[in-house]
């Protein structure tokens, strides 16, 4: 059996980011909009290098796109 690529902290959190948007934008849940934003600002907080800055800097302007089209759910909140 192969083994499994090792990843490093700043690209799991970009992967989750990615991941909790994308999720937004097929239920517009309010607390999946809060993990993002927390996202972002840890990676701000944390970005120790230029590439992580650059992508935290590439993910805020996709964010506000993806939170500025999508409707906010007004149904009872569900699995994610």
């Amino acid at each position: 059996m192969p083994a499994t690529p090792i990843h490093s902290t700043q690209e799991i959190v970009i992967a989750a980011t990615l991941w909790l948007m994308h999720r937004y934008q097929q239920t517009g849940c309010k607390k999946l909009a809060r993990m993002v934003e927390q996202h972002l600002r840890w990676m701000q907080m944390g970005a120790g290098s230029p590439a992580l800055a650059h992508a935290c800097q590439r993910l805020s302007f996709e964010w506000r796109a993806v939170s500025c089209t999508t409707p906010m759910s007004t149904t009872q909140p569900g699995l994610h």
